[in-house]
């Protein structure tokens, strides 16, 4: 099992990500595209984790991180049942992770509408 996981990795990694770079090489627009991509991605998350650190919602995002892994390596080491059990919270965990974090998300969002935003936009 561990082998065809290999393979697979390879196989998407001939397939996909060396087709895509190789695009990049072609195009230096497609580069600066890809740099500042990248750029905003990560100063999201880092914005994210900022906000998150410390809060109820840390806790919970350890927790489904240690699921996510949890899930990867039981898949690596073929332990079917488990694995088909973790797989079928993760695909219902999108929904719970909406319900658990809805006022953490309506706070959120009413921290984002600024007021000088509200003016530029409604005055």
């Amino acid at each position: 099992m561990i082998s065809n996981v290999g393979i697979a990795f390879e196989t998407f990694y001939n397939e996909n990500l060396l087709e895509y770079f190789k695009s990049l090489q072609e195009s230096p627009i497609k580069l600066i595209s890809f740099i500042i991509d990248i750029a905003i991605v990560i100063f999201l998350l880092c914005y994210a984790i900022k906000m998150v650190r410390g809060s109820r919602a840390w806790q919970l995002i350890k927790g489904i991180a240690l699921l996510v892994i949890i899930t990867i390596i039981s898949g690596l080491l073929n332990l079917k049942i488990l694995n088909s059990i973790l797989s079928g919270i993760m695909n219902w965990g999108v929904i719970a992770i909406l319900i658990i974090f809805q006022p953490e998300l309506r706070r959120g969002l009413e921290q984002l509408r600024n007021k000088q935003i509200n003016k530029i936009f409604w005055y």
